[in-house]
């Protein structure tokens, strides 16, 4: 086999590998709460007591909402930002690379308890 055609299987080998053995970008939300145990609601949609991990798709505008026994419920827009690897044209290589990617968000809220009536 010549060199040039050793050179063709060997790329050709990797291109097969990045397809059959694709990673992935893996887009997960933190939100924990002072006190812990408050029920959260994103975009209108129960998902559980923080603190709480969710799994998301898309790097936008998400409307939070926290709620606890004896506190006052907490309403907020945030915005997930993607990391520069995410972007696109990156994206493409990152979602194709052979390991996964993974994009953490945090969010710490700190909830103010009810006045006494």
């Amino acid at each position: 086999m010549s060199r040039y055609a050793r050179k063709i299987s060997l790329l050709l080998i990797a291109v097969l590998g990045l397809l059959f053995f694709p990673g992935a970008i893996r887009k997960v939300a933190t939100i924990t709460s002072e006190p812990s145990g408050a029920k959260v609601w994103i975009n209108g949609k129960y998902r559980g007591k923080t603190p709480v991990e969710i799994p998301y798709n898309w790097n936008w505008y998400y409307d939070f909402t926290l709620k606890h026994e004896g506190y006052q419920d907490y309403c907020i827009r945030e915005r997930f930002y993607a990391p520069v690897r995410h972007w696109i044209p990156f994206d493409f290589i990152t979602e194709v690379a052979p390991v996964r990617s993974e994009e953490q968000q945090w969010r710490h809220y700190q909830l103010v308890p009810k006045a006494k009536e």
